[in-house]
């Protein structure tokens, strides 16, 4: 016990490599202790060496059978199938491992939960949906991951308030202390509160009673990054930049390679008119995460913004020459190079964005604008309604779909779209303002009214009432604090921490442009996608 305390204390810290000696060290002394060739194994595979890790997790089965052997070795096998030739993992196999682990522990959460998720990838929701809910029935010792995963099953099929269900009975059974002196603390509880309050927030723009969700996985998780980081998201959508900070901060101190934190808070900085705040974020983040393709686009839609258009160019060839399978920088650079007038390398660029994932409403829409500016206005729509075949749920691709048809005189069409869209995405309130105006250019009254209604029914609210006093007090802050030319000190502080100098101009991701081939790197980027560098 205490060598596996030990290396997993070094391996949390990320010494694999001492780990690893304490363990083999652990071994010498106690070659028939199976749970330490299980830890062994574990590290092994993080270090990458997948063979050494089968080989240690296969003796520590040989010694004793146990659920968590038997589920590491499973999920070896998903990750990196034995069959090298093929790369096809032996699905036969890795069930019959999940089921033995059951056999030996019917409490063990963490099997039900990786069997549920092999069962919802291979697309038998109904059995995965049973072994959850067996899980569930079998009052596991570690809940949490099975109604974590159970709401990802309700998630993956457009169940949300089933999920929401699911994840607030699983948050239920871990009260904090303020309600229950006698519960203990649950680390995995930071999961059921994180994908809770993401939906309250994303799914029902409730960032109150998200904030609130939040602050009881705290309680069971202190310093969890995700969490502190969705604390941060709740405060900016508040208006409460300062509290934002502050968590953005909180979060970045406990996990500084945290990639989404850094994001988030320099597209925070970014809206509020904090250009060199964003500038410095993205470049902490791209020093700690240079292969987080959205880190990337942020810093190159920053330079845009600012009009440095050579900057943001190179920005993005950067980004695709480390993250190749990031669609959105694809995107992002073919909308530079529109607004830029060059459509020919954007055609191309969106070529590439839609060859590599056709299910992203957003590349059709830029395909469209592309085709617009072209003149060619007859494939505009061919390409919206390839775009809706593709992306179905994406509720913006009906609103331009029916802005082309009342441009074409088809009023009629134009409301079917964006009817059919409200019945695909009901929460998306540009449908209903676009649907608004249409009936508005005809002098639709009742027509208007059935939506005015409908609207306030979903949305709970009065389209045409005023803002509250806390919206207001939040716009007013916000207003405030935004376009400051002092450098915030917590971002000064992390900056010194990370080793990002703030005053560096000709730095771009911590690379001097002086030592670069800028106009190499555009054209070999554009030159991998065929044709030459327009």
């Amino acid at each position: 016990r205490l060598f596996n305390a030990w290396a997993k204390m070094e391996s949390k810290s990320g010494n694999l490599s001492e780990a690893r000696k304490i363990l083999r060290r652990g071994m010498e002394l106690y070659p028939k202790d199976y749970t330490l060739l299980q830890a062994a194994g574990s590290i092994e595979e993080r270090l990458g060496n997948i063979r050494s890790a089968r080989k240690l997790y296969g003796a520590s089965l040989a010694i004793e059978p146990s659920a968590p052997t038997l589920i590491a070795y499973a999920l070896l096998e998903l990750r990196s199938p034995i069959d090298i030739r093929t790369k096809a993992s032996n699905v036969t196999m890795v069930r019959k491992l999940f089921e033995e682990a059951l056999l030996i522990d019917p409490k063990h959460g963490p099997a039900y939960n990786a069997f549920g998720n092999l069962e919802r990838r291979q697309g038998n929701t109904a059995y995965a949906r049973q072994i959850y809910e067996n899980g569930i029935k079998a009052n596991c010792t570690d809940a949490p991951s099975v109604y974590h995963g159970l709401a990802k099953l309700h998630l993956s099929l457009g169940e949300v308030e089933e999920a929401r269900d699911v994840l607030r009975r699983g948050l239920a059974l871990f009260p904090t202390r303020e309600n229950n002196t006698l519960v203990p603390r649950n680390e995995n509880v930071a999961f059921l509160a994180h994908t809770l309050a993401m939906i309250d927030l994303n799914v029902n723009n409730n960032a109150k009673h998200a904030k609130e969700v939040l602050q009881q996985g705290l309680w069971h998780c202190r310093n969890s990054p995700q969490l502190l980081l969705g604390m941060a998201l709740c405060e900016s959508r508040l208006g409460n930049d300062n509290g934002a900070r502050d968590m953005f901060e909180k979060s970045l101190m406990a996990d500084q390679a945290h990639a989404q934190a850094w994001q988030a808070f320099g597209v925070m900085e970014m809206r509020a008119g904090n250009f060199r705040s964003a500038k410095l974020l993205f470049e902490c983040g791209l020093k700690n995460s240079p292969t987080h393709g959205a880190l990337w686009q942020a810093y190159g839609t920053l330079e845009s913004w600012k009009g440095n258009v050579g900057t943001a160019r190179i920005l993005f060839a950067a980004g695709i020459e480390k993250c190749p399978h990031h669609v959105p920088l694809y995107q992002a650079w073919a909308c530079l190079e529109l607004q830029d007038g060059d459509v020919i390398t954007a055609k191309r660029l969106i070529g590439e964005a839609l060859t590599r994932d056709k299910r992203n409403g957003s590349g059709w829409l830029v395909a469209a604008q592309i085709e617009e500016k072209m003149d060619n206005h007859g494939l505009v729509g061919l390409i919206l309604r390839r775009g809706i075949e593709c992306a179905p749920g994406d509720a913006e691709l009906y609103i331009a779909l029916a802005n082309h048809e009342i441009s074409r005189g088809k009023i009629d069409s134009a409301r079917e779209l964006l009817e059919k869209g409200m019945e695909i995405n009901p929460l998306h309130a540009p449908l209903y303002h676009s649907l608004a105006e249409l009936e508005a250019r005809v002098f639709n009254i009742e027509g208007l009214a059935k939506l005015n209604k409908r609207a306030a029914e979903i949305f709970q609210s009065d389209a045409n009432a005023p803002p509250t006093d806390e919206a207001l007090q939040a716009m007013r802050r916000q207003m405030k604090h935004g376009r400051s030319t002092k450098m915030p000190d917590g971002i000064t502080a992390l900056a010194e921490k990370i080793g990002v100098e703030s005053d560096e101009p000709t730095t771009i991701a911590g690379v001097s442009m002086d030592d670069v081939d800028l106009d190499s790197l555009v054209n070999n980027v554009l030159c991998g996608f065929g044709g030459e560098s327009a």
